[in-house]
């Protein structure tokens, strides 16, 4: 129930370099849209000419006297059915738009892709047509942004068809196709190959630039809507067949499957042709004329009438398109700068400061916002609810921006309160890591169980570490910027998402301490500060730092938030102990980053309190995709978005995250 096929590498093509070129040459587009179109015709009529032949072999009269013993039971089955189908093709339309953040309001997106499949399956050109229609009824799409949602709709329909036939028949073979089978579990395993391929490498290198895939959720959704799609019009037909001689449907619904295919790829208007010869050869059906009665009613309540409905429907335009976001969470617009601070002055965590990174955005719910951070298949929100908000608020607010956007939604690193309100929803909940925090006026490097602190501390002084907190708008960013290249070097590069990485622009906004030796700059640390608590971000240092020289930089910090009544002090967190247990199962090769015993004895040196952070998804196989992407797009994260601008104005924008430690280093 799809136009005509076009190839999908072109669907994934960034949208300003399609507008720009469109909308300089629209008529070519247009020109090249049905150009495209004549080598699939060109078989449609070879197939129209094979059908010629077929029907010369049958009775007309047998023909009219089987459609004629239709009842009026089986018309209304049929038209139940037709509707059912067009009902789930139009969500086609809602999903794509929601993934490619057009903006349209779902009831929009979804009359317009409707109309669009009802007219291009019918008159076929099927890219050109649905294009057409669009932009007829979204004006503000403009014909690059219909062209790509056609391309998208086109190509993720056609994925999801392939799924739906290659199960039905590696499970129900026709008996007119002997190596059904085979090809079934093949072409079922190809399939799972390229998800899996996909999840691994979201943004493939593809004639030269990256093109994002979409997520799997979504294609999960579009594969079952495929299926209800493509079963929903077999069943149409199958209805509308003489109940005598009507052929067993599991028998039937594969033979279908594979005539509809066959029809897509001819490009000629309903598939004619190529939809009757390859059912005609595949359905176990004796004689033909039965079959080709109810395909001709098949044709007229599911071809002939949605396409005069949706005529009508196209002559009177689109109305009063309303513009606006359908929430979508990512997409969500930023918010100002200085709105921005006045959340991040007043967050629960401090933690919150990543939004001046340029990965995240502020997601609205209910009273106030959530930190939300994108992966290629999730909507993560990050820490607690900013603003006044409360749990159930962001939780609803999150689980619908992910829906709109085809990600799974993902509460990461929430608190206690929040935990119990997504486990009281039914979310599935676990814990995933541990925060490490001190009280800093009652902070003492004292005690036994700061021993080891207290050694660390002699060692730098003896090595003359001194330290300093840095001059906001006076630091030395060359020094820092060398400092912070020569550490990721020495471990293979920095973590991102959910750990800041070093930008001037983003240090800048921060608390900054800087520890010196030997005439030079060895090291420095960056905290998030906040009215309630001030969060360990950036420890960057030399490999030649001198021992205990993070420690020292640490224990500054620590006396400077006593000395301004900061209530509390994060040193960031650690894997929970169940986290650690299932990562210490694999080899030392394969662990994250975030399980470094050096990490760990660090943060121990400071004998901190611990709170258990939580993460939580609506359903088991939701929390476990969310967080294995989290975990390789915080290992893997891609190029900061202009960071140092962006972090100055501390505008939000989207980006990947995961679920693995704050903290951002493992100490000298």
């Amino acid at each position: 129930m799809i136009p005509s096929p076009a190839p999908p590498v072109r669907a994934a093509r960034p949208a300003a370099a399609v507008a720009a070129r469109t909308a300089a040459h629209p008529q070519a587009a247009l020109l090249r849209l049905a150009l495209r179109q004549l080598p699939a015709l060109a078989l449609g009529a070879t197939l129209v000419a094979l059908l010629w032949g077929r029907l010369g072999e049958a009775d007309p009269g047998s023909v009219a006297a089987a459609l004629s013993r239709l009842g009026a039971g089986q018309w209304a089955a049929a038209l139940g059915l037709a509707a059912l189908s067009f009902w789930a093709a139009g969500r086609y339309d809602v999903l794509v738009h929601g993934w490619l953040g057009t903006g349209c309001r779902p009831s929009e997106a979804g009359r317009a892709g409707l109309l669009a499949i009802a007219l291009g399956q019918t008159a076929g050109f099927g890219l050109l047509t649905g294009t057409l229609v669009r932009l007829r009824m979204l004006p503000g799409l403009g014909l690059a942004g219909a062209l790509r949602v056609s391309l998208a709709v086109t190509a993720l329909f056609l994925a999801g068809w392939a799924a739906v036939a290659s199960a039905a028949l590696a499970l129900a073979p026709p008996p007119g196709l002997a190596a059904g089978a085979s090809a079934g579990w093949a072409g079922l395993a190809l399939l799972a190959l390229a998800a899996g391929a996909g999840f691994l490498w979201p943004r493939p290198v593809i004639l030269g630039r990256p093109r994002a895939l979409p997520p799997l959720p979504l294609l999960a959704r579009l594969t079952g809507l495929a299926a209800i799609d493509t079963l929903a019009a077999g069943l149409c037909l199958w209805a509308l067949l003489p109940a005598s001689e009507a052929p067993a449907l599991p028998a039937f619904l594969p033979a279908f499957l594979l005539a509809f295919g066959a029809g897509m790829v001819s490009g000629a208007p309903g598939g004619l042709g190529a939809f009757e010869v390859v059912l005609l050869a595949l359905a176990p059906v004796a004689p033909a004329e039965p079959l080709l009665a109810g395909i001709l009613a098949w044709r007229a309540v599911y071809h002939a009438l949605p396409a005069v409905l949706a005529l009508g429907l196209l002559a009177r335009g689109p109305g009063r398109v309303r513009s606006g976001a359908s929430g979508a969470g990512a997409d969500a617009a930023p918010a100002c700068p200085a709105a921005a601070e006045r959340i991040l002055a007043s967050a629960p965590r401090a933690e919150a400061g990543l939004l001046r990174q340029g990965e995240a955005r502020l997601l609205a719910a209910g009273r106030g916002q959530a930190l939300v951070l994108t992966t290629p298949q999730a909507l993560v929100s990050l820490g607690d609810p900013l603003g006044g908000a409360g749990p159930d608020e962001v939780r609803r607010a999150l689980l619908a921006a992910a829906r709109s956007c085809g990600r799974a939604a993902l509460l990461y690193k929430t608190g206690a309160r929040a935990a119990a309100a997504a486990r009281r929803a039914g979310w599935t909940v676990v814990p995933v890591a541990r925060e490490a925090w001190v009280e800093p006026a009652r902070f003492s490097p004292e005690g036994a169980e700061r021993r080891q602190l207290r050694r660390k501390l002699r060692r730098a002084a003896a090595l003359g570490v001194r330290i300093s907190a840095g001059t906001p708008g006076a630091l030395p960013e060359a020094a820092m910027a060398a400092v912070a290249r020569a550490w990721a070097e020495a471990r293979g590069g920095e973590r991102g998402l959910t750990m800041g990485r070093y930008a001037p622009g983003y240090v800048a906004a921060q608390q900054v301490y800087l520890a010196e030796a030997g005439g030079r700059l060895v090291a420095f640390l960056t905290l998030h500060r906040g009215a309630r608590e001030w969060t360990l971000d950036l420890m960057r240092s030399l490999p030649e730092a001198p021992e205990g020289t993070m420690h020292a930089l640490l224990v500054r910090a620590i006396s400077d938030a006593a000395a301004e009544g900061c209530p509390r002090l994060s040193l960031a967190a650690l894997p929970h102990p169940a986290v650690e247990r299932a990562f210490a199962r694999l080899p030392r090769a394969l662990r994250p980053a975030a399980l470094s015993d050096g990490l760990g004895q660090f943060k121990r040196a400071f004998a901190p309190r611990w709170e258990t952070l939580y993460a939580a998804a609506p359903g088991p196989l939701a929390l476990a995709l969310a967080g294995a992407d989290l975990a390789r797009a915080v290992a893997r994260p891609p190029p900061l978005p202009a960071a140092p601008a962006a972090a100055r104005r501390a505008a939000p924008a989207a980006g990947p995250v995961q679920p693995q430690r704050e903290a951002a280093s493992s100490p000298s």
